[in-house]
């Protein structure tokens, strides 16, 4: 992997977030519960985070997640509404997912963020290897760590490999194809 090829495609998307306020107050309305999924902050403010890489290095996993929820319209109605301009740039690879995760979502991935299929994959897949989906078919974190491996084959580090990923479409597709299968099973019940 090039560590040099890690910035951002520079596409800016303008300072517009959502809420988390806001957010919180309409899911404790639909009476769901409210749920952290990861941070970029965990990761770029780990002990493991290395010092020659930027801060966007430690939330390249989440936004293949996000971008793959954002492609097959998984994200909330608030997320839609306030930031359509954003989503479509994302579709049509305008724009950076890193950068729309930062600038519109504060780095944080939470239940708010998505719909209510969104959630129920989420709650179920994302970042819990102790939900009954994640034992019978795997989760996102270990799946995406396996990936890394299987990339990196003898030069894995299980510490810090996953900094190093490159922000590409061929690394995101191969993601999306994961994404995509554990969605499947995870439809199929």
């Amino acid at each position: 992997m090039n560590k040099g090829r890690l910035l951002t495609s520079g596409l800016t998307s303008p300072k517009r977030s959502v809420s988390h306020q806001t957010l919180s107050t309409n899911l404790k309305k639909q009476n769901m519960k409210f749920e952290v999924y990861d941070k970029a902050k965990w990761h770029y403010d780990s002990k493991d985070m290395p010092k020659d890489l930027p801060a966007i290095a430690g939330a390249t996993h989440i936004a293949f997640f996000v971008r793959w929820c954002v492609e097959n319209d998984l994200m909330s109605r608030e997320i839609e509404e306030d930031c359509a301009e954003e989503l479509q740039q994302i579709k049509n690879k305008e724009l950076d997912c890193r950068d729309f995760f930062f600038d519109d979502m504060d780095g944080v991935l939470t239940s708010n963020e998505l719909n209510t299929k969104g959630k129920q994959f989420a709650a179920a897949y994302y970042h819990s290897d102790k939900t009954k989906f994640a034992k019978k078919f795997g989760y996102y974190l270990a799946d995406y760590d396996n990936w890394v491996k299987n990339k990196l084959g003898s030069q894995y580090n299980p510490d810090t490999s996953y900094f190093y990923v490159e922000n590409s479409e061929e690394n995101y597709n191969e993601i999306k194809e994961i994404c995509n299968k554990r969605y499947s099973e995870f439809l199929k019940g």
